[in-house]
């Protein structure tokens, strides 16, 4: 029987730190090869105006890496339809990564947001109760 792949959900502020290289690369990297990566409107949306605002204060190499890496990723990533939006963490403009989670049953969460780190996984309602939050470094120790 083929085992199923996890369903993963990206931090905007893993793919900015993935154009560093070292951990959050490789982690971004394992995330593809063993999982399903998943945006909706409303993240691809943050992750593109936070590529958008750190491009003017990298130097002109960083902002083509940037550029560059999310540009590749987004093509790899499965978009879908977020239609219940969830409200649980202390800073509201994170919910939007809670909220894909919870509509496509997500697996993992990797971030580097205090505000997602710090959530209480008790709190989570039904759709979330399988979801671990993870950093780069955590996810790269785990599975």
């Amino acid at each position: 029987m083929a085992e199923s792949r996890l369903r993963i959900v990206l931090d905007a502020n893993v793919y900015v730190s993935a154009a560093y290289g070292g951990i959050p690369l490789d982690a971004v990297r394992k995330a593809f090869a063993i999982g399903t990566v998943y945006l909706s409107v409303d993240t691809a949306r943050k992750i593109e105006k936070t590529v958008e605002k750190l491009v003017g204060r990298f130097g002109h190499e960083r902002a083509g890496k940037l550029a560059g890496l999310w540009k590749a990723l987004f093509g790899h990533c499965r978009m879908v339809e977020v239609p219940e939006k969830l409200s649980l963490c202390r800073d509201p403009k994170d919910d939007a990564y809670l909220s894909l989670c919870g509509a496509v049953g997500a697996d993992i969460l990797m971030t580097g947001d205090k505000d997602l780190l710090e959530i209480d996984p008790r709190t989570f309602p039904g759709s979330l109760r399988q979801l671990r939050i993870y950093t780069p470094r955590q996810f790269m120790e785990s599975e």
